[in-house]
């Protein structure tokens, strides 16, 4: 019994030691940090710790300056540090719970020694609790570091590599059950659903969408607030190549009928928090959501037997979704960057097109599941289905072109990745003029995958549709088919289009709707074309310089026989 005892006072020591190694687990982390603010002097700049019970043992420094909080201090959940409590509540619309500057009296002040603020593209955060180093923070680093750019340290313990700039939103993933609804494709049905839709409005309609110039589409809002509707519309305010005067006659149409008009903008201190408002949905008295890859433009929901751009559509009918996207457009609608606009007169020539004949009406279908997919908020979602595909996966892009400074596009690569893993893959991209003009667009992109298919032998396919033979304007649609899913969005495959605008889309897992899309596809598929002849592309600049040619010869007889 004694050499037990003494063997274990002998042990004592080297235990202490090992509890005195282990650093002590603390409740707290620092899972949000905002440097780089668009206020002048960076005075909204912030960080977020999260966790329960006393804070007067944390202590927070960025190595020139040191953050502590007086005894009795306690959170309950997080608390927000800001650097000026006044410039916070501008920013954001609340206060922070604590503030350094002092500038407000109803926000407490923590105990500061030395200097603390963050700097904008290099610093550090450590947070200690009890004395010992819980979390180290570094930009570069631990982040990489953007204007106006909110890091989120996720659940997963992860930062997250999303791009929230402030103000953005931050919705999380839901899926809806028993969804009915009605699947349509422009030009050939998408003008009579979308009509349909808006006659039918009772109550409310929310628009949101990146264009807006068909004053027909404008007549029926109209229309409907004379029948007691509340109307609110809101647009993009700064979209390639500015608003339109179509749009802008458009906007004063609304305005002018009592339609609340917003447009999404601003700089500097009121920065939008996306760089384009590019998503395109209704809510209909809160009941209904339609959602399509098109803007509100004659050539995107053209009048039955006109032609128009290839576009895909969904309305579904459930309260839920409905509220889902009421919210998201209440926020966007809400946020930063905002402002009511008004619009100017002019005027508009009617649309005018070649005929279509109408290949496809709309189909009805019931019980589905539907996943929203917003941007940037959920566009993950997007790998998700990709990655999760087992037997076919049709894409049909306006274009697809890969990230900025070298980096290949992640939804491209997880195609041919899902045709390595033994999908049958096949991409149908738009072939008008401005899609294959430039070195890095679609024709580029459709030969990449084809020399990639051919030389690792693999079941994907790329084509260019073929303007010339189906009757279409131009490919806008944005869809994807992954086995019994379709994805319908307003996203584009570029990076700025999931990573900083605002868009929306939806994945609904449903046979019906999948089939209907399928044969689209597939009739598209068959379109196709391998070369891009200037007739198909823009101007035919042999023909016209003959059609030149023959006006001067022409005009020369014409001033030889009346020189006299």
């Amino acid at each position: 019994m004694n050499a037990i005892i003494i063997r274990s006072m002998r042990l004592c020591p080297l235990i202490l030691i090992l509890l005195l190694c282990v650093p002590i687990c603390s409740a707290f982390q620092i899972t949000e940090v905002y440097p780089d603010t668009y206020l002048d002097g960076d005075a909204d700049e912030y960080l977020v710790i999260s966790g329960q019970g006393a804070l007067d043992t944390l202590e927070i420094t960025d190595g020139e300056g040191r953050i502590t909080f007086p005894a009795g201090s306690v959170s309950s959940d997080s608390i927000t540090i800001a650097r000026d409590a006044e410039a916070f509540h501008k920013v954001t619309g609340r206060y922070p719970s604590y503030e350094l500057l002092d500038t407000s009296p109803g926000v407490p002040t923590p105990v500061i020694d030395g200097r603390f603020q963050l700097a904008n593209k290099k610093d550090e955060l450590t947070l200690i609790d009890h004395g010992l180093v819980i979390q180290n923070l570094t930009w570069p680093g631990t982040f990489k570091p953007r204007k106006g750019q909110v890091h989120i340290l996720g659940s997963d313990g992860i930062w997250d590599s999303r791009v929230f700039i402030s103000g953005a939103s931050r919705f999380e993933s839901a899926t809806f059950t028993q969804v009915s609804g009605t699947a349509f494709v422009s030009p050939d049905c998408g003008r009579s659903v979308l009509e349909q839709a808006i006659t039918a409005a009772s109550r409310e309609i929310l628009v949101n969408v990146y264009e807006f110039t068909d004053p027909g589409l404008a007549d029926l809002l109209c229309q409907a607030t004379l029948r007691g509707v509340k109307v609110t519309v809101l647009l993009e305010g700064g979209p390639v190549g500015g608003i339109s005067p179509e749009e802008q006659a458009v906007i004063a149409k609304l305005h002018n009928s009592g339609i609340s008009v917003y447009a999404m903008t601003g700089a500097g201190e009121d920065h939008a928090p996306y760089r384009y408002d590019h998503a395109k949905y209704l809510v209909i008295d809160g009941e209904k959501l339609l959602l399509s890859t098109e803007n509100f433009k004659p050539h995107s929901f053209p009048p039955t037997g006109l032609a128009g751009n290839r576009g895909l559509g969904i309305l579904m009918s459930s309260p839920e979704l409905s509220s889902y996207f009421s919210k998201i457009f209440y926020s966007d609608l809400t946020g930063p960057g905002v402002s009511g606009i008004i619009g100017c007169q002019s005027e508009i020539a009617p649309y005018s097109a070649e005929s279509y004949s109408p290949v496809y009406a709309p189909i009805q279908f019931t019980a589905s599941s539907v996943t929203p997919v917003i941007s940037p908020d959920t566009s993950d979602l997007i790998l998700s289905l990709i990655n999760g595909t087992s037997n076919r996966l049709l894409i049909e892009e306006a274009y697809i072109k890969h990230w900025s400074h070298g980096k290949r596009n992640p939804y491209l690569d997880a195609a041919i990745a899902a045709a390595r893993r033994g999908v049958h893959v096949r991409i149908l991209l738009d072939s008008y003029y401005y899609n294959i003009e430039d070195e890095e667009d679609n024709d580029e992109i459709t030969a990449e995958i084809t020399a990639l298919a051919n030389k690792e032998d693999l079941p994907i396919e790329a084509r260019l549709l073929d303007l010339s033979g189906s009757g279409l304007l131009k490919l806008h649609a944005k869809g994807v088919i992954a086995d019994d899913s379709v994805f319908i969005s307003s996203i584009n495959w570029n990076e700025n289009s999931p990573s900083f605008n605002r868009e929306a889309g939806l994945i609904i897992q449903d046979k019906t709707v999948a089939g209907y899309f399928s044969s689209v596809f597939e009739q598209d598929w068959q379109g196709f074309r391998k070369s891009h002849p200037q007739s198909d592309t823009g101007p035919d600049v042999a023909k016209l310089g003959l059609v030149c040619m023959i006006l001067i010869m022409l005009g020369t007889v014409y001033w030889w026989r009346h020189r006299r």
